[in-house]
């Protein structure tokens, strides 16, 4: 039986130039950086039919843009609501740069106490 034998160096060669084919289409999308000025916001919103509303116009719902799907904005500094009937509105302002920012946020029920620490409010 025949056996090939590899140099060590060769091998490490291969093994390096396969992992660089493959390793660009394996970062999260929040690493990855856009073109010009231009980002994007992710949303995680509870409940995730709440109404994104960005700088005054409606964009749509939290659940619309998720990660594959994110909510294209130009850099800057923005107004962003989060609205949906019987909750309280989660509202502030956003700096968006040429990447994506993901926003996870618990909307807080009418009537319900007030949001404690940590509690992305």
């Amino acid at each position: 039986m025949n056996r090939i034998s590899i140099p060590g160096a060769v091998l490490a060669a291969l093994l390096l130039a396969a992992a660089a084919a493959v390793l660009p289409g394996c970062f999260p999308k929040g690493q990855i950086y856009g073109v010009e000025n231009v980002g994007g916001l992710i949303f995680l919103v509870n409940p995730p039919d709440a109404t994104v509303v960005l700088d005054g116009v409606v964009q749509g719902k939290a659940s619309d843009f998720p990660e594959q799907r994110y909510l294209k904005v130009e850099s800057g500094t923005h107004r962003l609501e989060l609205r949906k009937e019987g909750y309280r509105t989660y509202s502030r302002e956003v700096y968006v740069s040429n990447s994506l920012l993901r926003v996870e946020v618990s909307l807080v029920q009418e009537g319900a106490p007030p949001p404690g620490p940590g509690s992305g409010y």
